[in-house]
């Protein structure tokens, strides 16, 4: 990811913890789910990034969500697959 990023790459602070997901988690522990879910989506908007990158299909669902109830529609969520297509040169 930094290689791609270049310049432009931010850490996530606290990047190890869960965003809520967890396979069926957000469906049965709703309340720390939802807790989770705040506290990665604060994490984020004190980045400033504009483009937030997951390996994970529930955890892109979890913080896109998270992004919009906090009204942070101008951050984008991809699957790394999805960035990495879109970075990768045309004809590379």
């Amino acid at each position: 990811m930094r290689a791609v990023a270049g310049p432009s790459f931010v850490d996530l602070p606290e990047s190890d913890v869960c965003c809520g997901s967890a396979g069926s988690y957000n469906l049965t522990e709703p309340e720390m789910a939802e807790r989770l879910q705040r506290r990665k989506t604060e994490n984020i908007l004190k980045t400033g990034a504009h483009i937030v990158v997951t390996t994970n299909p529930g955890c892109l669902l979890q913080i896109r969500a998270g992004l919009r109830k906090a009204g942070a529609n101008d951050v984008e969520v991809l699957h790394i697959a999805d960035y990495l297509d879109r970075s990768w040169p045309v004809g590379g």
